[in-house]
């Protein structure tokens, strides 16, 4: 009998007939089989009736748009390994954010270079053709794989993680007239968040908080990569907006354009100053004696996203009684036993009924009382508590 081959099947997906066309084209000359959709209705039925091994994807289109189609592909499970590269227009930096969050694999500013386009292709295609074939690998492979293989990953595992811990760096003792405190609990082995301190030649103390996009092995290699060009990067004392333009340009070059990072850094000054820049990182908390609670905003995107992104710079006094609060997302995106995420309101209320406790101890009880949880943690949590 005649060996079968397997034809690569790739759905191009745009509302412009012409933009189709193109796409078509480049996807035939790569030798491929090009199937076509005019919206994302329209393309989610192509992928019911038979799954492309790719799927080039435009952002704006009628009736169902880019993004919400690629957050029905990775909401199920039968579709959530496709490759996706989005097709955007070269200015809209939003969608592509928000496309990489939705678990988009890559993407391409419109009008496209036919050449590059296929190169992403290609790229795309030999590792979702890895994956296909270990799959049913360490299925034939069956318990003796299991019960070796998963013991070495594990024991492995757990390495990573003590070095990891010991990459943590030592809470400080009072500095400025600030006291710190801070706390770190992975949801799974290893973590993608960290955050740092480094004393800078001025005397200025410098605090980072970071996370990375995803969890598991990919988050804490990429996570440790990130630490060590912050610790580089920041080292002379630049100012906080020159330190995320460095680092995310390094970024932009070395990271996979599935992933990024968001990240908060500041500067403490001996008059107790604090200038801080943002990149996409959730907003710090300030609680001042008597007023309400405030974020510290500052404009910035995610880091690794766009080679030529700006980042904003701002400062504050803090004051005597003053407590700041750093954190990543998986605090305030915490589930509590009732269903209900935590939010901005209820860590507000934790910080304010535990604001009279030093700041080592505010942070260890926030963490047990989102710890309380049934379950174990979805997100990483990370927060560092800053108290004048």
């Amino acid at each position: 009998m005649a060996e079968s081959v397997r034809v690569t099947k790739i759905l191009v997906v745009d509302d412009n007939p012409d933009n189709v066309e193109l796409g078509r084209v480049v996807v035939e000359s790569g030798g491929y089989t090009a199937v076509t959709a005019a919206d994302g209705v329209e393309a989610l039925e192509r992928v019911k009736e038979s799954p492309p091994d790719l799927i080039l994807l435009d952002v704006m289109m009628p009736r169902l748009d880019g993004l919400g189609v690629l957050q029905a592909l990775r909401e199920n499970p039968a579709t959530a390994q496709i490759p996706v590269i989005m097709l955007t227009a070269k200015a809209a930096v939003a969608d592509r954010v928000q496309g990489l969050q939705l678990g988009a694999d890559d993407y391409v500013p419109k009008p496209f270079d036919a050449a590059e386009l296929l190169a992403r292709i290609q790229t795309l295609l030999r590792r979702s053709e890895k994956l296909r074939y270990l799959n049913p690998l360490m299925g034939v492979l069956g318990d003796w794989f299991s019960a070796r293989g998963i013991e070495r990953l594990s024991r492995e595992l757990e390495v990573a993680r003590e070095i990891q811990m010991s990459l943590l760096p030592k809470v400080p003792p009072p500095t400025h007239g600030v006291e710190l405190g801070g706390v770190l609990y992975s949801s799974e082995t290893v973590s993608g968040d960290f955050y740092d301190f480094l004393t800078m030649p001025d005397g200025s103390l410098g605090i980072s908080v970071g996370d990375v996009s995803g969890k598991g092995i990919p988050a804490a290699l990429l996570m440790i990569m990130v630490r060590t060009l912050f610790r580089v990067t920041a080292s002379d004392g630049d100012a906080p907006a020159h330190v995320l333009s460095r680092i995310n340009r390094y970024l932009c070059r070395d990271i996979p354009p599935s992933m990024f990072v968001t990240m908060f850094f500041c500067l403490l000054g001996a008059d107790g100053q604090l200038v801080y820049g943002d990149a996409g990182h959730v907003k710090p908390i300030l609680l001042r004696p008597g007023q309400p609670p405030q974020t510290l905003e500052a404009e910035g995107m995610i880091l690794g996203a766009l080679e030529d992104a700006e980042f904003d710079e701002r400062r504050i006094q803090l004051g005597k009684g003053d407590l700041l609060a750093l954190y990543t997302d998986g605090v305030v995106e915490s589930v509590g036993a009732d269903g209900r995420m935590l939010g901005m309101e209820g860590f507000c209320a934790l910080l304010e009924a535990n604001r009279q406790k030093r700041p080592q101890a505010i942070a260890e009880a926030v963490a047990a009382e989102i710890k309380k949880s049934p379950g174990p943690l979805r997100d990483d949590l990370t927060l560092l508590v800053l108290q004048a």
